[in-house]
C-alpha cells in the first residue's frame, strides 16, 4: 500500500513541487523567513541551521535542511549605525523517500537604517538570488509494470520514459522589515516576496510552467519583565492556491549563573487547521538550541498514521560579552 501511496503523491506532483520548503521554526531560520534580516542582529556574525523530518510515521517522506551564515559588512562599529548586511544560504528538501531532491544556494544583500537619533527604531530592505536545482530518482517509486506475483519488484522495467529529470533555474526574493525597541519591549514586522521573476519549471514533461510568487507577513512581540521573557510571533504565507498560518507564545526564565546569559524557553505554536506545535528552546551566551514536535490534527494520515514532524534549530551568534544584550531577538 505503501508504493500506492506515493503514486497518489505524484499524481499531485505539480501542486506539490510549486510550494516552498516550510519550518515551525520559522523564527530561527532567518534567511528563508525574510530577505531583510540579513545582517539584522546584534552582533558581528551568526550562523543558522535547522533540520526538519517531516510525515516520519509514513516512512519520512519529507526530509529538509539549512544552513546559513550573514554577518556586517561596511560597518567598522558593528553596532548601532546603519549597515549593509552580506549573507549565504544552502537548503536542502529531499521528498517522497528520494524521489524528489530540491538544492538551494543563495546570496542575501541587507540594508539597516536607524530612523531616529536614540536609535531605537529600525527599518530593513534586504534582496536574495537564489540557484535552485532538482533532480528527479524514479528508482524510489514503483508503476503497474511492476507488480508482481510477489508484490511491486524494482529491478523488473517499468516500461515508463520520462524527460527533464534534472533542471535549475534562479530564484529573485526582497523583504522589507521594521522594528522598535522600547524601555522593556521589542516590536517587529516584516514583508517579503520570493519568485519575484516567476521562474519557471517542468516536472515530468517539456510543459513549462510559471512557479507562484510567495507572499510573506511575520511580526512578532517580546516583553520582558524581570528575569523573564514574553514573546509572541506569527507568520502568514500565500502560494498560489495555498495559505499557510502559524502563530503562538514562548515563555522565556532567566538562569543567571555567575553572569552568564542562559536562558530556558517553553512554548506552543498552532498551524491553522494543520497541527499544534510544543517547542522548548535553551540559550547560553552565543548558543541557541530549539527542539519542536509537530501534533497533526488534521484529516491527513494513512493507515491511520498521523503527521509526525520533528524539528531542531541550532543558531549561534560571533559575539563577545560585552555586546549580550537580552531584550533584543535573535534576529
Amino acid at each position: 500500500m505503501r508504493h500506492f501511496f506515493i503514486l497518489y503523491i505524484l499524481g499531485f506532483c505539480n501542486f506539490v513541487f510549486s510550494q516552498d520548503p516550510h519550518f515551525s521554526q520559522y523564527f530561527s531560520s532567518p534567511l528563508t523567513l525574510n530577505p531583510a534580516t540579513t545582517g539584522n542582529f546584534n552582533a558581528p556574525a551568526r550562523l543558522a541551521t535547522n533540520y526538519r523530518n517531516q510525515w516520519s510515521g509514513i516512512g519520512n517522506p519529507y526530509i529538509t535542511g539549512t544552513i546559513s551564515f550573514d554577518s556586517h559588512i561596511l560597518n567598522k562599529n558593528k553596532n548601532r549605525i546603519n549597515h549593509f548586511g552580506f549573507g549565504v544560504l544552502g537548503l536542502y528538501d529531499r521528498t517522497l523517500n528520494g524521489f524528489l531532491n530540491n538544492t538551494h544556494l543563495g546570496l542575501s544583500l541587507g540594508y539597516h537604517i536607524w530612523t531616529n537619533e536614540d536609535l531605537t527604531e529600525k527599518i530593513s530592505i534586504g534582496f536574495q538570488a537564489v540557484l535552485n536545482s532538482k533532480s528527479f530518482d524514479f528508482s524510489h517509486i514503483s508503476f503497474a509494470d511492476q507488480f508482481s506475483s510477489n508484490g511491486f519488484d524494482l529491478t523488473l522495467p517499468s516500461n515508463q520514459t520520462f524527460q527533464n529529470t534534472n533542471y535549475s533555474y534562479i530564484d529573485i526574493n526582497t523583504g522589507l522589515m521594521y522594528s522598535r525597541e522600547f524601555e522593556k519591549s521589542f516590536f517587529y514586522l516584516g514583508v517579503a516576496g520570493y519568485h519575484l521573476n516567476l521562474s519557471k519549471e517542468s516536472a515530468l514533461n517539456n510543459n513549462y510552467n510559471s512557479i507562484n510568487i510567495r507572499s510573506v507577513i511575520h511580526s512578532g512581540l517580546t516583553l520582558h519583565l524581570g528575569n523573564d521573557l514574553f514573546m509572541f510571533s506569527g507568520q502568514y504565507m500565500h502560494q498560489g492556491a495555498v495559505d499557510n498560518s502559524i502563530f503562538g507564545f514562548t515563555y522565556g526564565k532567566n538562569i543567571d549563573f555567575e553572569d552568564n546569559d542562559i536562558y530556558i524557553y517553553l512554548g506552543t505554536s498552532y498551524r491553522i487547521k494543520d497541527a499544534l506545535i510544543p517547542y522548548i528552546g535553551y540559550t547560553y551566551n552565543n548558543f541557541q538550541l530549539g527542539l519542536t514536535y509537530d501534533i497533526n490534527n488534521s484529516s491527513l494520515s494513512y493507515q491511520g498514521k498521523k503527521n509526525q514532524s520533528f524539528e531542531i534549530s541550532i543558531i549561534y551568534l560571533f559575539r563577545d560579552r560585552s555586546e549580550y544584550k537580552k531584550i533584543i531577538p535573535w534576529y
